[in-house]
Parts: structure tokens; C-alpha cells; sequence
């Protein structure tokens, strides 16, 4: 079925030769030696940009900024939203728990118990209506820009529920991420020093003068400013110095920062050569004024949005304009996108999706209404936990989203999403779990192996079959884009079919073995249903069955996890 995924996203979308910048090397040269006619602009370029600094485009939609042009494409993108009235972003709202400490504290102990049960639910409630709602946001597109780099930095300041408990403190450190995703990264820097969340997620509500915890003071180091090698230990233990104190203030659901000047340490430090008594916004201003810290945020967003490797003389260009701007994140992401070298071959369809990208991009493109829950569940067991990443160093882009149980649960997932997989069928496997988990127990002695795949193989059929339940409970209905699009198009014969549907559904051109699989498959299934090549452009309930069987096949191919 096609190639590797790895052969691919090692070879991108073709082996051509990369862009040749002015002085004659991929690295070289500045975003100022070419201008915009040096972009290979095209339908591809366009998608590139929607997929890279978006979350995907209707097809419909191309032709128009293929004309618009790349400036005019990177403008709407960067520009500022409004601040205020129609269109404006509205930072997610935290309702508080129905009922206060002191109410709780009056309780009995049986009314505590019902009362944390409350709790509960209301947390769950509230997270879910986070996550659902952000994922709302990339669906609908209006800001897509700004949630791209929303995601890149939830990635890079990472923090999870699993650890933090309240999501009161989730939002907070959403919505300061989201509001600075384009802006400053000397201001987001300075705000994640005093964020409720990352201080409770990094144990440094528990940093106290005589007993400093080297967590924030680390992590702050490795993975948000400067990158290994670029600090000593004795920097990390006077940088953990500078933040004792610095932790929040309790309260029953909700936290605010609070920098405790009894528990800070207030002697003399010295942080990669400067002195001083420093505290948390002075540890920001040295990291800041440090070479590797625009030289680490430059490759962290080079890297994410092209998703190959960038070489050091790229990156130092970039962070010299980081420097100059004052870490304008904002102006770096647009210079990036009107650099041909955005466009080159080797970048171009190279970046394995990540789930979340899989997800809204094929809901994007396939002009499927799926639940916002729905893209967060499957997201979830496909890898990408929205604000509960596995670790201080969020999610492991490129190949490692793709191991052999992934790659099968995306073709499932597709399956759902374009109604080729008997919702019926799922949910009476969901219910057939506990005799065969009791089978199980009767079939004698299993390898440890043998036992780990069963159970594997459980947990991948409970997760779909609750997939599916989700799309039952929304009434989901499939998207007939595919059906319209044939019928539009008056293809009628498999290659043009194959060529039409390819070309909407994936961002790269597969190879010639790939189509002419995809043909000879597409054959078969209208066999299967009985529809006459010449008759697919008629709007008929087995065409579209047709489709969606075939679209199945193609979101389930290597090509299809690439973008």
C-alpha cells in the first residue's frame, strides 16, 4: 500500500534538490536576498501553509489565495484579530465550584463526601469544556495561526492535569499561552515564571530558602529558553535559588501566584555570570539576554512548522531577527512563512500529523461536522492527551506519533469518520469485552507477550467502540463531500476518480504504484456495491458508499499521516 511512512517523511514529497537560497545553500542567505516571486506559488503551496500554519483548508477555498498570493495568504493569517467586539478572542472562562471553603468546612463529613463527588464532576465538566472548546476553535478556523502556535508551546511549557489536579489552573495557563502565542516570547517567558499551573506541575510551590527544588530552575533552562549545553549545574542551583518563593496561593478550586518574600532566598547569586539578588523576573532577564536563548526559541519554531531538521547558519539568521524584534514570535512566523525556503521539496508534505492534526485536518477537508469530543478522545488514544502530555518534555513530534497499533488505530478512525465502519458492530464488540476478557482467564497460561497483545488488542477495540458511541450520541452523519466533488468533476472512470479524491485528501502526490493500487481497489469496491464506472457522478446512496469505502483506503495509507 504505497510507501513507507518512514521512507516518505525522510524523503518528503519528492527527491528533488532543496531551494537554493542566494549564497548557494539551503542555510543561507536571508528571508531579505528573495522576494515573493521566488515561491514556488501553486495549490500545494497554498495547502502547505493552511497545513503548516493551520490546521488544513477546503478545497474550495485554494484557488482563491493561489490568487490572493503568498503575502496576502501570510497577512491574514498574522495579522492581529480584534481585541474587542465581533470576532474577538474570548479567553476560556473557569465557572468556580458552586459552594465555598467555608461552606465545605461547616459539612458533615458524609455532606464532604458528596460534596467532593461534585467537585469532581464540576472539574470534569469544566476540563472537558476546555479541551472541546479549543478544538472548536481549529475546526472553525477563524484564528488558526494562533492556534497552531498555541499548540507548539502547550508542548513546550507543558503541564498536565494528571499532576496540577485543578483545571481552574489549566485555563489560566491556557489563555496566557494563547495570548502570547503570537506576541512576545520575553513576555510569555516572564508570565510561565509566575503561572499557577507550571509552578504546581514543577514542584516549585515547594522551593523554599534552605530547601531549594531544582525542577522550574532546570526545566526553565533545558526546555523553554536555552537548551542543553548552554548552562552548568551551579547555574541551575542558583537559578533555583532565584525562584524560592515563588508558588501560589491556596484556595479551594482556583490558585493565583503569590511570591512569598519570607521563604526567598535573598542572598547574593550568581546565574550564568551575573550577579545579583536575583528573584524570578531577574532569572527571566538573564536567560533572555543570553545568545542560545533566541538562537533555542528560533529552532523550536523553525522545527515544529517545517518539520525537518534546520541547519545552524537558518537558525542563527532567525534568531538574529528575534533579537532585533525583541522576541517578536509574530514577526519571526511571518517572515518564516514568506521564505521560499518554506517551499522547498524536501519540506513540503515531510511532517508526519500529529493526531490532533490528523483528526481536524481530515474533518477540515472531508467538510465532516465531527463532535469537538469526539476529536478529543481519538486524539488522545492515537498519543496527543490535550493538557496531559506524558512528561516535562511534551509530545515526541515526526515518526514517534506512528508505531504499529497507531497507524491501525488512525485507518479505524478514519473508518468512523467517513462511515465505513459499522458503528453497530463497534459497540457490540465494547459489549462483548467482559466475556472475552472472562475467556481469557479460562484459555490457560499465556506468554507474557501473548498476554500484553491480547490485552493491547482489548484496550484498541474499547477505545474505538467508544469512539464510535460518541459519534451515536451526536447523530453524526458522514460527509457527502466526496459524492459531491465526483459529481461536480462528471468523473466518471476510476483513474480520474483516484486522481481527483487523492489530490483533495492528501498533501503529498503518492507514487505511480500507490495510484495504481488505489485504482484497481477502487474497482473492487464498486463491485461490491454494483456501480458502474461510468455512473459514479450520480448522487446515489451506494456511489456514496462507494466513496466512503474508498476514502477509508486512502486516509489509512502512509501518504495520508503526512502533511
Amino acid at each position: 500500500m504505497g510507501a513507507s511512512l518512514e521512507g516518505l517523511a525522510a524523503s518528503g514529497a519528492s527527491s528533488a534538490e532543496p531551494f537554493v537560497g542566494s549564497e548557494g545553500s539551503e542555510g543561507s542567505g536571508s528571508t531579505a536576498d528573495v522576494g515573493f516571486d521566488d515561491i514556488p506559488w501553486d495549490r500545494r503551496a497554498v495547502e502547505h501553509v493552511w497545513n503548516r500554519a493551520g490546521f488544513g483548508i477546503r478545497a474550495e477555498q485554494v484557488d482563491e489565495w493561489v490568487e490572493a498570493g503568498p503575502r496576502a495568504l501570510v497577512e491574514h493569517l498574522v495579522r492581529p484579530r480584534p481585541t474587542v467586539g465581533e470576532g474577538a478572542w474570548v479567553p476560556h472562562e473557569y465557572e468556580r465550584l458552586p459552594y465555598s471553603a467555608e461552606a465545605f468546612n461547616r459539612a458533615s463529613d458524609g455532606e464532604k463526601r458528596e460534596l467532593r463527588k461534585r467537585r469532581n464532576r464540576w472539574y470534569r465538566d469544566q476540563f472537558a469544556a476546555l479541551r472541546e472548546g479549543w478544538v472548536e476553535s481549529m475546526l472553525a478556523g477563524d484564528d488558526p495561526l494562533r492556534d497552531r502556535m498555541t499548540l507548539m508551546w502547550h508542548g513546550v511549557f507543558t503541564s498536565s492535569l494528571e499532576t496540577v489536579k485543578r483545571p481552574a489552573l489549566m485555563i489560566e495557563q491556557h489563555n496566557t499561552i494563547r495570548a502570547q502565542a503570537l506576541g512576545s516570547y520575553s513576555a510569555l517567558l516572564h508570565a510561565m515564571l509566575e503561572d499557577p499551573a507550571l509552578l504546581v506541575y514543577l514542584d516549585n510551590d515547594d522551593n523554599r530558602k534552605g530547601r531549594p527544588n531544582e525542577n522550574l530552575a532546570r526545566e526553565v533552562m533545558e526546555l523553554f529558553s536555552l537548551g542543553e549545553g548552554n548552562y552548568g549545574e551551579v547555574d541551575i542551583r542558583e537559578a533555583a535559588r532565584s525562584l524560592t518563593g515563588a508558588g501560589v496561593a491556596p484556595a479551594l478550586d482556583v490558585a493565583t501566584y503569590r511570591f512569598n518574600p519570607k521563604r526567598h532566598d535573598d542572598e547574593p547569586k550568581v546565574i550564568l555570570g551575573v550577579r545579583g539578588n536575583h528573584g524570578p523576573a531577574d532569572l527571566a532577564d538573564i536567560l533572555l539576554g543570553q545568545p542560545a536563548c533566541a538562537t533555542y526559541v528560533a529552532r523550536t519554531v523553525i522545527e515544529y512548522l517545517e518539520g525537518v531538521p534546520a541547519t545552524d547558519e537558518r537558525v542563527e539568521e532567525y534568531a538574529a531577527r528575534l533579537r532585533e524584534t525583541g522576541y517578536d514570535v509574530g514577526y519571526l512566523v511571518e517572515r518564516l512563512l514568506l521564505d521560499p525556503r518554506f517551499y522547498r521539496d524536501e519540506v513540503i508534505g515531510a511532517r508526519v500529523a500529529s493526531p490532533v492534526d490528523f483528526l481536524v485536518g481530515s474533518a477540515i477537508r472531508l467538510e465532516a461536522e465531527l463532535p469537538p469530543a469526539f476529536i478529543v478522545e481519538a486524539a488522545a488514544d492515537l498519543g496527543q492527551d490535550l493538557f496531559q502530555p506524558p512528561n516535562v518534555k511534551g509530545w515526541d513530534e515526526g515518526l514517534a506519533w506512528i508505531t504499529t497499533s497507531t497507524f491501525m488505530m488512525r485507518g479505524n478512525i478514519a473508518g468512523a469518520i467517513v462511515g465505513a465502519v459499522d458503528i453497530e458492530t463497534l459497540r457490540a464488540d465494547a459489549s462483548d469485552m467482559m466475556d472475552m476478557s472472562g475467556a481469557m482467564d479460562e484459555m490457560g497460561p499465556m506468554t507474557g507477550k501473548e498476554k500484553r497483545k491480547a490485552e493491547g488488542q482489548q484496550v484498541k477495540r474499547y477505545e474505538v467502540a467508544g469512539l464510535a458511541n460518541i459519534l451515536r450520541r451526536a447523530k453524526y452523519e458522514p460527509s457527502s463531500m466526496e459524492a459531491r466533488v465526483v459529481r461536480d468533476a462528471n468523473a466518471s472512470s476510476d483513474r480520474e476518480v483516484v486522481a481527483l479524491l487523492t489530490g483533495r485528501l492528501l498533501a503529498i502526490e503518492p507514487p505511480v504504484e500507490t495510484l495504481q493500487m488505489l485504482e484497481l481497489q477502487l474497482g473492487q469496491i464498486r463491485e461490491k456495491y454494483e456501480v458502474e464506472e461510468a455512473d459514479m457522478p450520480r448522487f446515489r446512496r451506494k456511489n456514496q458508499r462507494v466513496f466512503h469505502d474508498f476514502t477509508h483506503l486512502v486516509l489509512s495509507l502512509p501518504e495520508a499521516q503526512l502533511h
